[in-house]
């Protein structure tokens, strides 16, 4: 099998697309295409994109993946990925369980941007600029028949993005790489640290910045960044609710209905 040309990767978008609106999985993409580069991936996700802006979708920021090297290392990926966050993924209290194919939930932290960032950024300018922190939960829902999947099928599925809930942004100065967060699904909890993602969030919003610039792509005014999971995430389940909390930070929390 060779890699899919222009129109096919166009085809597995709306094959992705699709899966995600109807909650029904597609076939996995590198089962099909073993040959697949990451530049088709992120051709893939980027036709993706244009699907939820032509459906009325707007873009509200960004999300990494993948930015705790423990993490890293157990599934054999040499770096993280990232994809884009619209308006219509972001929950309230709740959500139908009904509306996804096998989702996930992980703990995250949460940057809100106060400026443009139109050129590759380094870890010191982000603090620099200030911008505010949030707890958020992120929603993972791969739209493929299970987790066996390659960092290509999840980079062409928007990094398995399907939902975020966010807490309340603080404008507080803290160390966010030293913040540790507790993690509930009501029976069961765990703690990290915000050093998870890649040492510090603020070192993945600069890695997110300079990978965007590859792409002519850039982290404007008023984005949200979630930074990465920063413990394993635990599987969502009907009348479960899951609650992120921190020193500082406002506590939020997420049921599944």
């Amino acid at each position: 099998m060779t890699t899919p040309d222009f129109v096919d990767l166009m085809g597995l978008a709306v094959q992705l697309y699709d899966a995600r609106q109807s909650a029904s999985p597609a076939p996995l993409i590198t089962a099909r295409f073993p040959d697949l580069s990451l530049a088709d991936a992120r051709a893939i996700a980027r036709f993706s994109d244009g699907l939820r802006r032509d459906g009325g979708e707007t873009q509200i920021g960004w999300k990494l993946g993948w930015t705790s090297q423990a993490m890293r290392t157990a599934l054999g990926i040499d770096q993280p990925n990232w994809g884009t966050l619209w308006d219509t993924q972001v929950a309230t209290s709740s959500l139908c369980f009904d509306d996804f194919i096998h989702p996930k939930i992980e703990p995250e932290l949460v940057w809100r941007s106060p400026v443009d960032f139109p050129n590759a950024t380094t870890a010191a300018e982000v603090r620099e600029s200030g911008g505010s922190w949030a707890l958020g939960l992120e929603v993972v829902d791969p739209r493929f028949p299970s987790f066996n999947f390659t960092a290509l099928d999840n980079t062409a599925d928007n990094s398995s993005s399907a939902a975020v809930r966010l807490g309340g942004f603080s404008n507080v100065e803290i160390d966010v790489a030293a913040v540790n967060l507790a993690f509930s699904n009501g029976r069961e909890s765990r703690t990290g640290a915000g050093s998870q993602a890649m040492g510090s969030p603020f070192e993945a919003v600069a890695w997110l910045s300079r990978s965007l610039a590859e792409e002519n792509l850039s982290i404007r005014a008023g984005d949200i960044v979630f930074t990465g999971g920063i413990t394993a995430p635990f599987d969502a389940a009907i009348g479960s609710t899951y609650e992120v909390s921190a020193p500082s930070l406002e506590t939020t929390s997420l049921r599944f209905t």
